[in-house]
């Protein structure tokens, strides 16, 4: 028994007929595309790359359950492996969990449960999949977010935690490359629903016609091509945290859709006309002034204050050097843990090389640049030779490593106010021409005491 119309995505594996038929079709009433074998050999045979999970019956004509699974395990080690049994035996199921088993079901047993620990289980091995990549990584710079020696980076570290907790719409804002998608996992990280899928979402990255089936999914037939139907995003990301990047560049046709899902949690797929529910938590980002964006009418008012109900602003690498040689090291290390060699140190002079560029593309362009030079570097310690050709034409005078923050912000300081006076004291005006927040020009006019 197959899924004639789809390729199939869900194994069943018991010789009990009946039994893989009424799971087959509460499978199908849910989204999936089962297959079915009545013996562990057919069973083998039918894990094909498009499996994502397997149900597998412990009693089996051809041998023991448990001999299956560690035969599936050798197969497809990643996919994950749910053993049914009638048998109410505690030590069969200490052996299926050892032998690998994801969960372990007594039957009779409530379809619901049984759906919901195969998606749960898939859920666990995509974030451990992706875990294993970022998990090294996402320690040490939430380590160095901790001890961040700047302190606006360190008060943003403390509202982090307390956002975290607070489960209300989040929006990021700053420049690209400052770290944004970053802060939106650690705050999924230190929330209560760490356990559950963190899905990023690039408005900019899909065409607008895509877009729409991205978020919200496609029933089958509801467009050229939608030859099954699709989940979304929304709706993979229950119970967890859906982060929208680029906030600003969400086409206008789909902001009333969005806000209605901030608003009732409430949408349809593409082509549907059931109406579905999603609890996700929703981050938003930006590189943007949104308010502007709302002012000249590209974004919707409404949407904006829906999206705004707290605000994190990250603020720029030039504003914040003092955190460079910390952030220039934890590159390289992630570097080298990526191409399985030896971290690369960094000399101070490489390091007041570094502090002496604007950093127009912040922290991603501080990642670009040390790849490059660790690609051509002659040794495992980088030095000024090795970085400043490829700095460009952005790098600033040489200067003493303790003078360059101090003529930085007399340079910070000269342009904002020659723009501030430029634009008559206007607020909005000035945010506008510099591409900041106007929540940025309040802070600089207090830092710098402009009255």
């Amino acid at each position: 028994m197959s899924d004639p119309q789809s390729t199939p995505n869900l194994l069943l594996i018991d010789d009990d007929e009946s039994v893989t038929n009424l799971l087959g079709m509460a499978a199908r009433s849910r989204g999936w595309h089962p297959v079915a074998a009545n013996s562990g050999a057919e069973g083998c045979q039918l894990l094909t790359p498009e499996i994502k999970a397997v149900v597998l019956d412990h009693g089996l004509p051809d041998g023991e359950g448990i001999e299956v699974l560690e035969k599936l395990h050798k197969l497809r080690p990643e996919v994950p492996v749910i053993m049914l049994t009638g048998l109410n035996d505690a030590e069969t199921a200490v052996r299926a969990l050892q032998a690998g088993a994801d969960d372990y079901l007594t039957k009779p047993f409530e379809l619901d449960r049984l759906f919901g620990v195969i998606l749960k289980a898939c859920r666990s091995r995509r974030e451990s999949s992706n875990a294993q990549v970022l998990d090294a990584d996402v320690s040490k710079r939430g380590d160095l977010l901790k001890k961040s020696r700047s302190p606006r980076m360190r008060e943003l570290f403390q509202q982090m935690q307390k956002a975290a907790q607070l489960d209300v719409t989040l929006l990021l804002t700053g420049e690209s490359g400052t770290g944004k998608t970053f802060i939106a996992r650690e705050i999924h990280r230190l929330s209560p629903r760490a356990a559950e899928p963190f899905i990023p979402v690039s408005c900019p990255a899909l065409p607008r016609e895509l877009l729409e089936s991205e978020l919200f999914g496609h029933e089958r037939g509801a467009f050229t091509g939608a030859t099954t139907t699709r989940e979304g995003r929304f709706e993979q990301a229950t119970k967890g945290t859906i982060f929208l990047d680029e906030i600003g560049d969400l086409p206008g046709e789909l902001q009333p859709k969005l806000l209605t899902v901030l608003q009732d949690q409430e949408f349809f797929r593409v082509g549907g006309n059931r109406m579905l529910r999603t609890d996700a938590r929703i981050i938003a980002a930006t590189n943007i002034d949104l308010q502007a964006r709302v002012f000249d009418g590209r974004f919707r008012e409404d949407l904006y204050y829906r999206l705004n109900v707290l605000e994190l602003h990250l603020p720029p690498l030039r504003e914040r050097l003092e955190d460079l040689p910390g952030i220039a090291r934890s590159i390289l290390d992630r570097i080298a843990l990526k191409r399985a060699k030896n971290p690369w140190s960094i000399t101070t002079t490489a390091l007041q090389a570094l502090a002496g560029h604007s950093w127009p593309g912040n922290i991603r362009q501080l990642e670009n640049m040390l790849e490059r030079a660790t690609a051509f570097a002659k040794g495992a310690e980088l030095d000024e030779q090795d970085v400043v050709p490829l700095l460009g034409a952005r790098t600033v005078a040489p200067a003493m490593e303790a003078n360059l923050p101090r003529s930085l912000q007399e340079v910070e300081r000269q342009t904002f106010v020659d723009a501030y006076l430029r634009n008559g004291r206007n607020k909005a005006r000035t945010s506008r021409e510099l591409g900041i927040a106007e929540r940025t020009v309040y802070n600089l006019l207090a830092r710098y005491d402009i009255k």
